[in-house]
This record gives structure tokens, sequence and C-alpha cells, in this order.
């Protein structure tokens, strides 16, 4: 009632507001502006702007394109030519004319033709004659600004001559110090027009002769060669390691090198310099330092007539050692025992092999080692070491670095001048010194350099240098302590924690290869095992187990001797699941075999010795059932015939690094059956005989077979019988990313095979088609005790009548809690109807009369308010119009008829109750 009266309080409140208003402040909206809305206008008027930018946009365009259209035609008109496209205006250059009468210059070669405003290379003729053309098209030339202007000048052409010209050949050299003087063993070759671009179609030799004993040495200082890829296609330098080019070639040169030495092995080296018509630009040429010397490493005496030691060809003293199956060899300085040489700088390359068949890794042992640096001077027993690239040893002088890390040797490799070495040597040890070795490589290569500077100071004692002897062994890749010979793939661990792979990991395993790993522990240790990655070669049928891995307990007896248990096999298709080592055992030992035929990953295996009374924790998990996890023994009798066996948590996740073992013993004379009743376990199984459970496994034990469980199909498992009264029951879980599934479910029953005349009596029941003899308690008790693999009987649950009170209880409780709410719900409903349905039949009973709205006319002047006249809540057309546009909401509040009015007690303005019209809303 409060409420009826407050609205109608605002409507007065309202109506006076309006009829106090200006007649002609008040208008209707037109019927058209009714029509529009809003989101329409907007779009017009953004079309409209879009509009007007695009027709500013093409004005602007087309005032520029108008204002700047002889742009292309002065452009054309004025270019004089481009380097490929000299037709109007250009220059030849004709540089390789032997003589300087009058020629056809339309047969003569031409050298070069330049336009445009890029200026030609430098030009130096080949003899002593140099013409150049000026050819133009062009017309008028005063109203042009083109011109070319440039220097020359004559020099001398015995730069060019390097040595004695070759009889009959158009460029061709014998540099020979003997038939010149002493200063010829050093000096320079070049081009035939260096600096300037080289002829085309051009070639030119150069023969080197020194003395018996004497070496060359080649510089380039500068190359500038055509390039057209990595075989040298058009313009090459070719270097031989002789006088004819039937001597070995030292190596192939083009385009751009940049400061290279290059060494002869003999005393004699030909140079080959050959151009051809299809390179573009203006190389330069070459320019190429030699010395003719005896002060360079004798070859000869360092390679000592060792097998399989060589020379790398190009070098002055770089060795490659090479391994033909786990050979020794040896290696030294220059000059060993003598004082090394000066400014030297050696590198030895030492490679074992490396293939689909051998891996094998170099052992580097240093017999001496005496590389005297400035320390040595003050100190001579002061020896310089260093493990690793990081830390500085003072070496200015000598020394001698290992790389044993591929990225070290890469470096080493590329730049000999700025290399980083694991292990960095220098002044003289002593025989017993652990830094003379052994150094053993990371792959199949190691990289060993000994340098010297200009300044080589000495002790005084010989031998001066260093010695050393070089084993390379086959490289299985597993990081155990090795047992028995180099060439043995057998492996020893003892550390707590470590992994364990298949040789060569994680590259393909060789053929025709047996491995053993052998993982010792103490006694009271249990040994764990979990294969993070198993990928073993996958033939066809028939070949599914030639490759394979055997795992296998090691008992030790009293006598010292040993005891395998049987044996666990995988082979492709499968992977092995967590393991730990048996009861008693504190050794494992695993087997690896491939045979000649295909090859894949293999495997890698993490394992953790640990003490077996750290496992008996597991029990806690869950103390409340006894046989979730961890009790070691479980014996069925008269009162417990049949039982289940769950993961712990069962229906929850499990945990990772979980384990878990059952013991089950039934009485004598009887079996075991078991089978899962439920199993969400991580892995797979294609089928029985096939698991792959990387993560988690459960396995049954029996005394004539082994099973391994996993994955989220229980049917594929069929029940088990035991052979005998016992059964282990073990369920593992990796130590690590383990995702966790529900786990499994899994039912044990004491059975006993008999006939009807042998299963007789109140105690027992015969299961009609496994004829298995079961407890009569296990009749009826929800779990099928009868199952056999051969045999899916279910009889021990067929005509059951069971107790159903608690749950018909149940069911009872529930009908009537749903039959309470049910009844609330609908008798709130009808409430809700009734109070409707009266409303309406009251508002039905009043008189038309009192439903007539009072009309005022819109443009009336404003009234004085008579406090003796009844408020009339009628509301006219034209009212309503102005009370819609000023009112904030725009809604329309209901209006009270004058019986609405008198029923809630109205009054009149300013009566009694005039204090009611202080408050109004907007």
């Amino acid at each position: 009632m409060e409420r009826m009266r407050t609205l109608e309080r605002v409507v007065e409140t309202r109506i006076d507001m309006l009829e106090f208003e200006k007649a002609d402040e008040i208008h209707e909206d037109c019927a058209c502006c009714r029509s529009l809305d809003c989101d329409i206008i907007f779009a017009l008027l953004f079309t409209l702007v879009i509009a007007c930018l695009l027709v500013l946009i093409m004005v602007f365009w087309l005032k520029g394109v108008l204002a700047y259209e002889d742009v292309y035609t002065r452009l054309s008109r004025d270019r004089a030519g481009a380097v490929d496209n000299c037709d109007v205006e250009y220059v030849d250059i004709y540089s390789e004319l032997e003589r300087a009468e009058p020629v056809d210059l339309l047969s003569a070669t031409l050298s070069g033709r330049y336009c445009g405003t890029v200026s030609p290379h430098i030009r130096i003729s080949l003899h002593d004659v140099l013409v150049l053309v000026f050819h133009s098209r062009a017309g008028d030339p005063s109203s042009r600004d083109f011109r070319f202007r440039g220097r020359y000048s004559f020099i001398d052409e015995k730069e060019f001559i390097p040595g004695e010209p070759i009889p009959g050949q158009r460029c061709g050299y014998v540099i020979e110090p003997s038939r010149y003087s002493a200063q010829k063993k050093i000096g320079h070759i070049q081009s035939a027009t260096y600096p300037g671009a080289y002829p085309r179609n051009f070639h030119c030799a150069y023969h080197l002769r020194g003395r018996r004993g004497e070496r060359i040495r080649l510089y380039l200082q500068d190359f500038d060669l055509c390039f057209g890829g990595e075989h040298c296609p058009y313009d090459t330098v070719m270097i031989f390691d002789g006088p004819t080019t039937a001597s070995p070639i030292i190596k192939k040169y083009c385009g751009l090198q940049l400061r290279e030495e290059v060494f002869s092995v003999s005393s004699e080296l030909l140079i080959h310099f050959n151009t051809s018509a299809a390179s573009k630009g203006d190389p330069r040429g070459f320019l190429i330092d030699y010395e003719i010397s005896s002060r360079f490493v004798d070859v000869t005496q360092l390679l000592g007539g060792e097998k399989g030691v060589s020379h790398v060809r190009g070098s002055e003293c770089d060795v490659r050692v090479e391994s033909h199956k786990e050979s020794r060899h040896a290696i030294h300085s220059p000059r060993y025992p003598d004082k090394y040489p000066s400014n030297t700088t050696c590198t030895y390359i030492l490679d074992g092999l490396q293939g689909e068949q051998n891996l094998e890794k170099a052992i580097l042992t240093f017999d001496t080692l005496a590389v005297i640096s400035d320390a040595q001077e003050s100190n001579p027993l002061i020896p310089q070491t260093s493990s690793g690239g990081n830390e500085e040893v003072q070496c200015p002088h000598a020394w001698v670095g290992l790389a044993l890390s591929d990225t070290n040797i890469r470096a080493t490799m590329s730049n000999p001048d700025e290399s980083n070495f694991d292990h960095t040597l220098c002044e003289r040890f002593a025989k017993d010194s652990a830094a003379l070795g052994p150094y053993e490589s990371e792959g199949a290569r190691m990289v060993v350099q000994f340098g010297t500077g200009a300044h080589t100071p000495t002790d005084g004692i010989r031998p001066l240098g260093f010695k050393a002897h070089v084993h390379f062994k086959t490289d299985f890749g597993v990081p155990g302590e090795p047992m028995g010979d180099s060439n043995e793939c057998k492996f020893r661990f003892t550390q707590p924690k470590g992994f364990f792979n298949s040789p060569r990991y994680p590259t393909n395993y060789p053929l025709d290869t047996k491995c053993t790993f052998l993982i010792v522990g103490e006694k009271g240790d249990v040994v764990l095992i979990y294969f993070e990655h198993f990928s073993l070669y996958d033939g066809d049928l028939e070949d599914k187990c030639k490759d394979w891995i055997e795992i296998y307990d090691v008992f030790r007896l009293s006598n010292g001797s040993e005891k395998l248990s049987a044996p666990a096999k995988y082979c492709s298709g499968t992977h092995p699941g967590p393991r730990r080592s048996a009861p008693g055992a504190h050794e494992m030992r695993i087997v690896f075999s491939s045979d000649s035929y295909g090859s894949n990953n293999g495997f890698k295996a993490l394992y953790e010795i640990r003490k077996r009374e750290s496992l008996t924790s597991m029990a806690s998990m869950n103390a409340d059932d006894p046989a979730s996890c961890g009790q070691l023994k479980i014996e069925a009798n008269a009162e417990n015939p049949a039982g289940f066996i769950r993961s712990p948590g069962f229906g929850v996740k499990y945990p990772q690094d979980v384990h878990c073992e059952w013991n089950i013993t039934a009485r004598p004379g009887n079996h075991l059956l078991l089978y899962l009743v439920d199993m969400q376990v991580e892995g797979s199984m294609a089928d029985a005989n096939t698991p792959s459970c990387a993560k988690a496994v459960i396995r049954v034990a029996t005394a004539t077979q082994k099973y391994e469980f996993c994955g989220t199909v229980a049917t594929i498992i069929s029940p088990i019988i035991t052979s005998n009264n016992s059964v282990q029951i073990t369920f593992l879980t990796a130590p690590d990313k383990v995702n966790g599934l529900t786990g499994f479910n899994l039912s044990w029953t004491e059975v006993r095979p008999a006939e009807e005349e042998t299963c007789q009596g109140d105690d027992v029941y015969l299961c009609t088609y496994s004829r298995l003899c079961i407890s009569s308690k296990l009749r009826c008790n929800g779990a099928y005790n009868c199952r056999m693999a051969t045999e899916p009987d279910e009889t021990d649950e067929n005509h059951c009548e069971l107790d159903e009170g608690s749950a018909d209880r149940t069911l009872l409780l529930a009908i009537v809690v749903s039959g309470v709410i049910f009844t609330f719900i609908a008798s709130f409903f009808c409430y809700l109807f009734k109070s409707k349905l009266a409303k309406k039949k009251k508002g039905n009973a009043i008189p038309p009369a009192a439903r007539l709205r009072q009309r005022h006319p819109a443009g009336k002047a404003p009234r004085t308010l008579k406090t003796e006249r009844s408020v009339d809540s009628g509301m006219g057309g034209s009212a309503a119009s102005r009370f819609a546009h000023h009112d904030a909401t725009g809604l329309h509040p209901p209006l009270l008829t004058p019986f609405e009015m008198n029923n809630t007690g109205g009054t009149t303005r300013g009566g009694e109750n005039s204090e009611a019209f202080h408050t109004f809303y907007g």
C-alpha cells in the first residue's frame, strides 16, 4: 500500500512539472524522426567521410602526376648507358695487344667496355700497348655534361717476370734460386696484370725449384678470382706438390682467399693459373709471396716411418694418425730429441675408426714432455698445466695443447692461431707426473697442437719437445668401468646412481655385438632399474627376438660362487618396466645381444642402489588396508579363503617410486586363482606377451611362469592358476615422470581342482564349469571365484538371494525425501497461481466509469492547485508524451484509477497529508 501511494505522488509531481512548462517548448517528434535509428545515421555519416577522403586523395594524386609528367622523358633522354647496356656512349679498352702498329680492332681481343657512371677498375697492359676507344651516338654533345678522365703511367715489366721465361709458352716461368742469387729464395709472384683486371681465356705457369732438402712456402697475400662455386668452374689457381701436373694436388683455389699458407713436401712446386671467358667483373688476380728454405720441418723425420701416420699435404708439419683397428702409434715434436724450431705450429690429428660398425676413441700418453717457457728459466722445477680452456697458463714461447671435446676440436681445426684447448701443457715434467696422461678423447677424434714462438728458451737438458704414444680403443659409449680387454663390451657399475646404455647410444648399436652390464651393490642393498628408452631392431615376425636383452638377479653364495635367477627377456615391440632385484640378491646382470642384420637406437636405463630397509616404508601408505602395499605375506585359511590385492590408494592416482610386494600362500594341496577385476596402469599391451610398461608394471611370479601387466584393458589378461600353493605379486612405478592412473584391483582365491566326489560337504562348493573346489563362504559373495581362462565360470554368483534390506531402506528413504521436496515445490507454485488469479479478479471488478481518464489540453495554461479537489490519476495522450520526453528512464509508471486512489487512502494536495509530496523521483 505504501508503495502505491509513493507511486501516486511521483505521477502527480511529474504532471505538475509538465503543466507548468511553456506550451511552445513542448513538441511531438515527427514520424520521420521516430523512424530513424542512431546506428543508421552513424553508418551514413561514416560512409560520407570515407568518400570525402577518397576524393581528396584522388585530387592530390592527379595534381602530382600533372605537375611532374615530364620526369621520365628527361631521364631516358639524358642517360648515356649502363654497364650492361652500353649502346649510346662507351669506352672500349684493348690491353692485350702485342704491338703498337695499327691493327684491326674488330678482330682484336676486347678487354672491357665501360659506360654510365661506374669507372673501370685499374687496367694494366699485358705487353707494352694499351688502346682506348671512345664511341658516341648521342647527337649534339654541346648540350650535355658527360665526360671521362683517367691517368696512365709506364711501369717496368720486371715486376711481372718472377723468373726465367719458359720457351714456347705465352706465360710461363721457372723460379730457381741457383740460377740467380740467394735473394731469389724469397720473392713474390703476381698475376700477369696485377692489380689490374687479369685477361680472359688466359693460362700461366710458375715452376719453383729448390735444392735437395729444401721446402717451398707460399703465402697468399692477396687473392681475388672469379668465383662460380666451391668446385671452381671458371678461373682457378692450381698448386701441385711437384714439378708436373701429374704430381699430387695440394689445393685448388678460386674466389677470395684470406692470407693462407701452403707448404710443399718436396723441393719443387708448380702453380697453374687458368681463366675463362665466362668470368664477370674485373677481379684483380693474385699476389703470392714465396720462400724456399731448409728451415722448415723435415716431414720425413717427423713421421718416422710409422704405419698409419701421414703428413697433411699443404701444411708445414700437420700430422694425421689414423687407426687400423685397435692400433698403437707414436708421435713426437719436430727434431725430437733436439731443440724444436721457432715460429712453428704443428697439429696432430688423431682419428679413431668411426662408422656403422666401428667406433673408437683415442688415448694419448706422454713418454716425455719438455716444452720450455720463460718460467722454466727462473725456476726449472715448476711445470705449467691447465685443465680447461678458461684457465690461463703462462706458456708464451712454447706449448702443447690438447683438444678433446668436439667444440674445442672444431675451433682448433678452423683457426690454429686462436685455438681453445681442454688441457694446455708446458715446461719439463717428471716421468711419474700425472700431467703426462693418459688423456682420453670424448669422441673418435683428438687434436694435439704443438706451437713455438720467435724466442725458444731451453734449460740445457735433453731431450727437448715431447714424445707420446697413441692407443686407439673401441668406444662402446658406455659410462661404466670397463672389464676385460679393450674390445670387450663388459662394464661394471658401483656408484649409488647412474645409467647404462646400449653401445653407441643414441646412434644405432653395431651388429654382432654382445655386452654385459653388471650393477653391484653391497649386502643388504637392493638394485632398482628403470628403462628410459628402449628400441631394438623390429624385423618380421620370425626376427622379433634376434636382438634382445636379458636381466638376471645375481645371488652370491657363501663359497664365493654366484647363482643366477631365471632371466627376464625383452625383444622388439616391448618395453621393460621398472625392476628391482629379488630378496637376497644385491647384484643384477643385464646382457644385450645383437645379430648380424638390422640395428636400431637401442636403450638407455637408469639404475639406483638403495638399502632394502628404505623400501619397507611403503607399507605405511595405507595402514587401514594391510593388503594395499608392502605386506610381505598373506596366508589363506578357512576364514579368509579369498581376497583382493590393490595398488596404493586404489581409485585415485598412484604416486611415483612405488615398490609393493605381496606373497600369497594357500593351504597345502591347494592352488591360487588370480584374475584382474580392474586395471588402470600406464603402458599398453598388444597382447599378453608384449607388454610395454615403461612407467609402471604389475608382475606375477609363480613357480613355473612370470607375467607382466599394464594398460587399461583388464580383459586382455586371462585368469591365472598357480602350479603350487604360492605366488608373488609386485607393483613398481618409475622414480620420476609418472602421470599416475587409478591403479589396479586383483582378486585371489584359494582353489583346488577336483571332481564332484572329492568336493563334497557344507564347507565347499564345486564350480560347475571350471571344476574348481572353493570354500562355500565364497558362494554369492559378489566376486567371481570360479573363473578360469578356459572356462569363464560365474556359477558361484548365479541364483543368489542377496539381503537387500539395507538397499530397500535406502531406496525408501530416497523416495520419501524426493516426495516431500516435490510436494513443497508444487504447493508453492499453487499458492503463487492462486494469488495471481485473485488479483486479476479484483481488477476486473472496477466500474467502467472509474477507468475513464481525464484529458488535459496540450496547451493549457498553468492552473492553481486546489486542495479540495481529488487527484485524478488519469493521463491524456499529450501528457503521456510530455512525460515520456522528460522522464529520465523513459518508462511510464502504472497509472492509478480514482477507485484505487480511494482504496489506498489517497488525499488531496494541500490538505492535511500534503507533507507526503515533499519527496519525488526523477
